[in-house]
């Protein structure tokens, strides 16, 4: 188990680092009357593929184009490019705090064959675009589906109207292409009308409506224009976030359903922990502490001795492949102090207000933490007397890094093969490259040597015998099916809420802002998580097979394979995502998550084991 000094010195260096992350320099979002509001344009791509982005400049509209204009690109921080943000200023729309516009024109531009046809493709895909005011967000399509025939009859109509309000030359609109006369086109919307709230001097509320949609064909003349208008409003600056919130979803009887769920398999497993284990173990040890007069006055006596008291003398033995054993649970629990070092953090700090918060935090706290694993390891290796220490503490310090490289090189090679705005830039992997050499290896060694130095100061309750003692023979299928049927309880404390986390990952208006939910489900998984663990290692070893040490672990982690088959489940029956890049990135991004979970579970299994078995054979007789 983790110690308390690994714990307060990796809460204290994330307390500290957390608070000048958040609160350093951060803008106080403050107008004076008729200052400028910068509009910046962020990202567009397919609605029903959520990852596949792009720059907003690959619509190859008139906006952010021109020699007349600067546009200027926003400063990422690692959490926002990690979350495929691409911010470029819009500077030809002219916005002023507080100051009402009437229709005014953006930009106009005539679409050549391919800009059409480009254009064309993106509209029918359902392309969507975002952008920020104030770090408030607002999404619009691009346009719009036409269902009907274009009537040539009305374009001269359409194209005067249009230009009418924008003080523009009249005129007829051009010839449409012969071969398109009598066929549904795409729309594309020319106009914006813009309302804001404010609040005193601050910024409360944005709203887009794009209309004026714009038959999309070779020739075909785009006028883009916008209006802004202003209003007060007495919400308070602190509650702005609140109506991109989805109480209705998120706050549904059915998640409330869920921890009820949870709670109710956790007392149960818990009670049964309690009243048949406890039982059992008390009839143990009135057998196995009798005297020998009493044994022999027993009919039952000595003979009939059989169970986990045989193997007090190998229960405690290494288990095979240690160095690998060590790696993935001193991995599992640095993730669980990250994980729920964030969740506390998220909890106190409403980590979804804030772009790329919650991408942010876990870095950090994932660098901050690693003193803890650096303990376990460095501890649990030197407690089962592993020998080359220092090769181990290498590959403990590198497998969790090394296994999200991996897959980072698949996700990121296919992402800037189509220019999409997930590419991590160079720069963002040197920085975390740098902060993993400069914090990580130095915490790191320091956890390692005192988990060490703790091991030491402590021994075995029993007394590890020379020769192995003999496994007996088990059906073919006792371990498969026990490992199967652990798996399956702890999922089934989790599955609800992984509808909820996967509904919010893999769309677009729906932000995960429950953290109190998913903090008490991940209190009841580990709480089941627990019981399991125990139940299985006394089942194994009351067949008297003294490996606990790797079965505690898997059984545990089994949990998710489920996970990730749910994962699947949920792809093809949950979602409209298609192509090789969104594919890519939701597969390798499950894997990661299912990776990560296996290592967190089995680590917790195998702390629940240990204590059980630490406990139960304290207070035998070893002979």
């Amino acid at each position: 188990m983790p110690s308390g000094h690994a714990w307060v010195a990796a809460v204290a260096v994330l307390v500290a680092t957390d608070s000048s992350m958040v609160w350093a320099g951060k803008d106080t979002h403050a107008y004076k009357m008729g200052e400028d509001v910068v509009v910046w344009t962020d990202k567009v791509g397919p609605y029903n593929n959520p990852q596949e982005t792009y720059e907003y400049s690959t619509l190859g509209l008139c906006e952010l184009e021109g020699d007349d204009i600067a546009v200027e690109q926003g400063e990422l921080s690692i959490g926002e490019t990690l979350e495929g943000h691409a911010f470029f200023s819009s500077p030809r729309l002219d916005i002023h705090f507080g100051q009402n516009k009437p229709q005014t024109p953006l930009c106009n531009m005539r679409l050549k064959d391919e800009q059409a046809k480009a254009l064309a493709t993106m509209i029918n895909d359902n392309y969507w675009y975002q952008l920020y005011i104030d770090d408030l967000p607002i999404w619009a399509f691009v346009g719009e589906h036409s269902k009907f025939a274009v009537d040539v009859s009305r374009f001269s109509m359409m194209y005067r109207d249009n230009n009418k309000s924008l003080q523009m030359p009249s005129g007829s609109a051009p010839p449409v292409p012969k071969q398109l006369k009598g066929k549904p086109l795409p729309r594309i919307y020319t106009h914006r009308h813009f309302t804001l709230f404010y609040n005193n001097d601050q910024i409360i509320e944005v709203d887009m409506e794009p209309s004026s949609p714009w038959p999309i064909y070779a020739g075909a003349p785009l006028n883009f224009s916008y209006t802004v208008l202003w209003f007060p409003t007495n919400k308070e600056f602190k509650d702005r976030t609140n109506r991109y919130l989805d109480p209705k979803f998120f706050e549904h009887k059915v998640h409330w359903f869920s921890i009820v769920n949870s709670f109710m398999l956790c007392l149960f497993l818990c009670a049964v922990v309690a009243i048949i284990l406890m039982k059992t173990l008390k009839q143990d040890f009135t057998r196995y502490s009798a005297s020998e007069a009493e044994e022999l006055e027993n009919l039952d006596g000595v003979g009939d001795e059989s169970g986990w008291k045989q193997v007090n003398g190998d229960v405690f033995r290494k288990p095979d492949h240690l160095a690998i054993f060590t790696v993935v649970y001193a991995s599992g629990c640095h993730l669980a102090c990250t994980v729920f070092i964030v969740l506390i953090f998220a909890i106190c700090n409403s980590y979804y207000a804030s772009r790329g918060a919650t991408a942010g935090s876990f870095v950090i706290a994932y660098l901050c933490t690693v003193i803890v694993g650096g303990y376990e390891g460095g501890r649990i290796f030197r407690m089962f007397g592993g020998q080359q220490w220092k090769r181990t503490m290498v590959y403990q310090c590198l497998f969790m890094p090394g296994v999200v490289f991996m897959s980072f090189v698949v996700i990121n090679t296919t992402a800037i093969f189509y220019r999409a705005t997930m590419t991590v830039p160079f720069k963002t992997i040197f920085i975390i490259i740098v902060l993993f050499l400069a914090v990580c290896v130095p915490l790191h060694t320091v956890g390692t040597l005192l988990g060490r130095r703790a091991a030491a100061e402590r021994s075995f309750p029993c007394r590890v015998h020379h020769l192995k003692r003999p496994i007996p023979t088990k059906h073919w299928a006792f371990t498969p099916v026990m490992t199967m049927v652990a798996g399956i309880v702890p999922f089934g404390c989790l599955f609800i809420e992984m509808y909820f986390i996967l509904s919010a990952v893999w769309s677009h208006n729906k932000i995960y802002y429950v953290y109190g939910f998913m903090f008490a489900i991940l209190v009841l998984l580990c709480l089941v998580i627990i019981c399991v663990s125990i139940t299985c290692t006394y089942i194994l070893l009351n067949a008297e097979d003294y490996r606990w040490q790797w079965q505690s672990y898997i059984s545990c982690a089994a949990t998710a394979l489920y996970v990730f088959l749910y994962t699947i489940h949920y792809f093809y029956n949950s979602t409209q995502m298609s192509g090789f890049l969104q594919t890519v990135y939701y597969f390798g991004t499950s894997f990661n998550f299912c990776i990560g979970l296996a290592l967190f579970c089995g680590s917790l299994g195998f702390i629940g084991a240990s204590k059980f078995v630490f406990l139960i054979y304290s207070n035998i007789k070893a002979e």
